[in-house]
């Protein structure tokens, strides 16, 4: 028998399951990049590339994220999964090489941001004083909006020369590490309060934008986090119900205030987007026509007719998915992110402290409420929101903040483990040793 070291036991848990994960994953990649290399004919350089990039990508991370953490890998082999098809829809729908190409640059950004976040899970919470500083800085770059406005009618993105960011996708991550820090601490409303007031203060500059997508997220995550960190169901109820009663107020005065005119036809769009009386109702109704096209088994990869439909690439990327892959697999793609929430909650469960339990639930709950978000807007059962599907749909700000998110609880994972082992050599006096 030999002794076993928390690589090898790290190793060992996760081994019955992560390379047949990991190897259906990058034959998934490889096939459909090759497909599309060979689609219109003479053989596409870039899709042919990444038919081999792609695979060899995942494999690489894999071992990476392995040697520098003892990280729940299967969360990272599924984030891979998310990630590359993304890749490949963007270069199956929009038929432009530059539109991919800037994805997967993205994603390699991303995979160096995921390892930050890994790194910053593992360790302890920040000192108090240096998040109270921090917090005036992150609420002016949450207003930079105003500033570098941008001709969207929402004012949620800045643009400094060539370079375009959304703050708000920034500060997701930071809001999260925050709210785990104050709300893991049990002195009560003296603690909490400048936590909460820095969450209020951030809706309200989204609200002002006005950006109803980061808005809702972010209004969750402070709930989500609070009832979690707390365990106080009647305040949490109590804000749920007056935030129910203040959407019910706004939207009764919506049409009658003319600086929310462009949420008023928003929601008037959403209400009846077949009349035809607003111009921007053909992107609902061009993406239900897409993911209706597609039928049961999907147009195939490639087949698709997405692109007409207005910013498909981050708003309407789940119609293009039905429409490209079919309803089984848009099923599917829905199950790997409710995955990612299950083994997220349980690492938030096994965690030893309140603040790695809170920053891990928080990172998977910010994540699923976005995908909730966006896939109901898709559907038409909620009303577009302008929020990114997380991972898969374009966007260099959304992708680095969701990996991000990922690699925190990565780092919380890898905690759990070496937790895990120290708690099996104290009870085996040191000699614990794998048969």
């Amino acid at each position: 028998m030999a002794g076993i070291t928390p690589e090898v036991y790290r190793k060992k848990m996760s081994r019955a399951y992560e390379l047949p994960l990991v190897y259906m994953v990058m034959l998934f990649q490889f096939v459909c990049m090759l497909l599309l290399a060979f689609r219109d004919g003479p053989v596409e350089t870039f899709s042919l590339t990444m038919s081999v990039c792609l695979p060899i990508g995942t494999y690489l991370g894999l071992k990476i994220l392995s040697r520098l953490f003892y990280a729940d890998r299967c969360i990272y082999i599924l984030v891979a999964f998310l990630c590359s098809l993304g890749i490949i829809l963007l270069r199956a729908v929009l038929k432009k090489e530059t539109d991919a190409s800037e994805q997967s640059f993205f994603v390699g950004i991303g995979f160096v941001f995921m390892l930050i976040g890994a790194f910053v899970g593992s360790r302890s919470a920040m000192n108090e004083k240096f998040l109270h500083t921090v917090m005036p800085v992150c609420l002016g770059v949450m207003c930079l909006p105003f500033i570098f406005k941008t001709s969207s009618a929402a004012n949620n993105w800045v643009r400094i020369g060539s370079i375009q960011f959304q703050p708000s996708e920034i500060m997701k991550p930071v809001l999260i590490v925050m709210l785990a820090k104050g709300f893991s601490d049990k002195s009560g409303w003296r603690k909490w309060a400048a936590y909460v007031v820095f969450s209020v203060l951030a809706c309200g500059i989204l609200f002002m934008q006005p950006d109803l997508g980061s808005l809702f997220i972010f209004f969750f995550i402070t709930v989500g986090m609070f009832y979690i960190g707390t365990g106080n169901w009647k305040t949490t109820l109590f804000v749920l119900l007056l935030a129910a009663g203040g959407v019910g107020v706004f939207l009764s005065i919506l049409d009658k205030v003319p600086a929310f005119e462009y949420l008023a036809s928003r929601i008037a769009i959403w209400k009846n987007p077949w009349s035809g009386e607003y111009e921007n109702s053909r992107q609902i109704v061009q993406g239900l026509i897409s993911i209706a096209s597609g039928g049961y088994f999907g147009a195939g990869l490639g087949l698709g007719s997405a692109d007409r439909v207005a910013v498909v690439s981050s708003d309407y990327i789940f119609a293009a998915l039905a429409e490209e892959f079919g309803t089984p697999f848009s099923i599917l793609v829905l199950g790997v992110y409710l995955l990612i929430l299950i083994r997220g909650t349980m690492i938030a469960m096994n965690a030893r402290s309140r603040y790695h339990a809170l920053l891990a639930f928080g990172c998977v709950f910010a994540l699923t409420i976005q995908m909730l978000l966006i896939v109901c807007g898709n559907l038409h059962i909620l009303p577009l929101t302008g929020v990114t599907l997380p991972f898969v749909s374009a966007g260099g700000s959304s992708i680095l903040a969701s990996m991000t998110m990922i690699g925190l609880v990565l780092g919380v994972s890898g905690v759990n483990a070496e937790d895990e082992y120290d708690d099996l050599m104290r009870i085996s006096n040191g000699e614990w040793r794998d048969e």
